[in-house]
């Protein structure tokens, strides 16, 4: 028999276990360590309504060349770069109602999802990594178990704002 407990520390520092199936189920709000929001540089930001699950990595970009050498071995690193972060941030929707599936919060997300644009977002784990706006490359709405409940995974990359125009100066 598996356990899963979920621990929520409140502003007096006591700690209150809870099962999470019995949250999950319930629809009560859950404090958030770090919420998620997500935008449209015009448009208010929208906070998801439960924590979503994030993960992020990256990896160096490192040109290598081979070079004859008469007494060393391997390569010659020219130069480095950072790719972009790879997000992958996994959440569920949850009504209130045990028999009412969680439409708005689901409209709400494809609104974003459908825009053919990068996305603003706002973490404390994004700021720490600079990264201030995603594009999304994929998403699912994989089977959840519940009336009231939808599972969403959606796979984005970090991305960042360049100035790809230089200003000529006439001298």
């Amino acid at each position: 028999m598996a356990f899963s407990i979920n621990t929520i520390f409140t502003k007096s520092d006591s700690i209150t276990v809870r099962h999470v199936g019995a949250l999950v189920k319930s629809g009560l709000p859950v404090a958030m360590v770090l919420p998620l929001w997500i935008g449209l540089k015009e448009d208010a930001e929208w906070m998801f309504p439960i924590e979503p699950l994030i993960s992020i990595s990256s990896k160096n970009i490192i040109v290598k060349r081979n070079v004859a050498k008469p007494k060393h071995r391997g390569t010659i690193k020219e130069r480095w770069a950072e790719d972009d972060f790879q997000i992958n941030i996994q959440g569920t929707f949850v009504n209130p109602d045990l028999h009412t599936y969680p439409k708005s919060d689901v409209e709400q997300l494809m609104t974003y999802i459908s825009q053919k644009r990068a996305l603003s977002v706002k973490n404390s784990l994004f700021e720490m990594l600079d990264i201030h706006q995603i594009v999304i490359e994929s998403y699912s709405f994989p089977f959840s178990k519940g009336e009231n409940v939808q599972n969403f995974t959606i796979d984005a990359y970090s991305d960042s704002l360049y100035q790809l125009f230089i200003d000529v100066k006439n001298v």
